[in-house]
């Protein structure tokens, strides 16, 4: 009989017992720590066992593997998370039937957003490495029932779509007080056009996007095209495959260069994955042409059919390289300038698409940065719900209720 690796052989079964699922616990527990407050690229093997106080072979013994480590804390959080729920149903329960303010449905839909993403850190990230169709389906249930509560009902979807999205987004964390009135303002924004078809003024994101660019210094680089090749690879490698995918030698190929040149521009992998961040970043955020959106126009339904076939196909890589860009920089103090100005980034394309679906009227930053929540909402759905035949024209009808398409 095999001994388990973490624990002394003389003590009796009862205590082994009790002894492995300690271990494991810790495993878990230290696993959920880490996503919350650890860098992306410093989650590995030998970091999670040594947080957790266990031998090197403790994974294999009571996981196998990373993957099934993963889908046991994943589990484990989704259980929390769901007790915290409806706890938070709960407390607004009393609200059932009451005819609220817009302000104060915006209030408490930024407030819920806040706590699930601050309090409730470990469990929010845990929904944002290890996401699962379970994970789906709890928070798709909870941000309808919330809607219902709050007399949101007709616009549960939306509501459900935005909670997912923005949380997301509120996961980054630059300063905090000023993160917090982002986020009351975009909720505001989309209440206030959901409720009264009007555009909010922009008050906040000015001043946070300005306060956050004061701050952002990129890595220096050189201008030479060896270098933007390197940096261009790299950033491509993290669209396409996540950071885990961004190593020396892969970049090296992708850019079709030695090993020995990329080495010698970023030095660790640390620099590597922040050079691709920085570049992923300027290229999909800062890269929009204006006056190029401009000069094409599409009607509104053409222009939403459009971008939802590019949901729904998962052929979004704008969607997936913010996503890229967030789970990787969501800790680590090196990034705390490139979370400030993604978290409030302008978005030419966006306020580009949204003024073809609104027939030519020019949205808030506000209003722009809640759809464009909503959207990834419908982006994380579309993962589990590509096979289903009925989430197209559900998605469909969701966004056309949003622009006011069939009305």
């Amino acid at each position: 009989m095999t001994e388990t690796p973490d624990y002394p052989s003389e003590m009796s079964q009862y205590g082994q017992i009790n002894f492995a699922i300690l271990t494991k616990i810790r495993i878990i527990d230290a696993l959920l720590d880490m996503w919350a407050d650890a860098p992306a690229d410093a989650v590995s093997v030998r970091a999670l066992v040594h947080r957790a106080g266990a031998a090197q072979a403790a994974i294999h013994y009571h996981f196998g593997d990373m993957e099934r480590l993963y889908a046991e804390a994943s589990t484990l959080a989704l259980g929390l998370a769901r007790d915290w729920m409806e706890t938070r149903l709960g407390q607004i329960s009393v609200l059932a039937g009451v005819q609220l303010p817009t302000t104060l449905q915006a209030s408490l839909l930024a407030g819920t957003i806040a706590d699930w993403t601050t309090q409730q850190r470990r469990l929010a990230m845990a929904s944002r490495y290890a996401p699962s169709e379970a994970w789906q389906a709890a928070s798709d249930d909870f941000w309808t029932r919330f809607a219902g509560l709050l007399g949101l009902g007709e616009h549960a979807g939306a509501i459900a779509c935005f909670g997912a999205g923005e949380a997301a987004r509120h996961l980054l964390v630059w300063n905090p007080a000023l993160d917090r009135a982002l986020l009351e303002e975009t909720a505001a924004s989309l209440l206030r056009w959901l409720n009264h078809r009007q555009f909010a003024l922009d008050a906040i994101r000015p001043i946070h996007q300005e306060l956050a660019r004061r701050g952002y210094d990129r890595p220096a680089t050189s201008d030479d095209a060896l270098a933007a090749r390197i940096e261009q690879a790299a950033a491509d490698l993290l669209a396409e495959k996540g950071h885990s995918g961004v190593t020396f030698r892969a970049v090296a190929a992708h850019a079709g260069v030695t090993l020995g040149k990329v080495i010698h521009l970023c030095g660790t992998k640390s620099e590597l994955l922040r050079r691709a961040l920085h570049r992923l970043y300027e290229r999909e955020a800062l890269g929009g042409d204006r006056e190029q959106f401009v000069a094409q126009s599409f009607p509104a339904r053409v222009m939403l059919d459009y971008l939802l076939a590019a949901i729904t196909s998962g052929a979004q890589p704008v969607l997936r390289a913010y996503d890229e860009i967030e789970r990787a920089i969501y800790n680590g103090h090196e990034y705390a300038a490139l979370r400030g100005v993604v978290r409030s980034m302008e978005d030419p394309s966006g306020v580009w698409a949204l003024e073809q679906m609104l027939a030519g009227r020019k949205p808030s930053g506000s209003l722009v940065a809640a759809f464009s929540a909503v959207i990834r909402g419908v982006g994380y759905q579309a993962r589990f719900k590509m096979l289903d035949r009925k989430f197209e024209s559900e998605a469909h009808s969701l966004l056309s209720s949003f622009l006011y398409l069939d009305g």
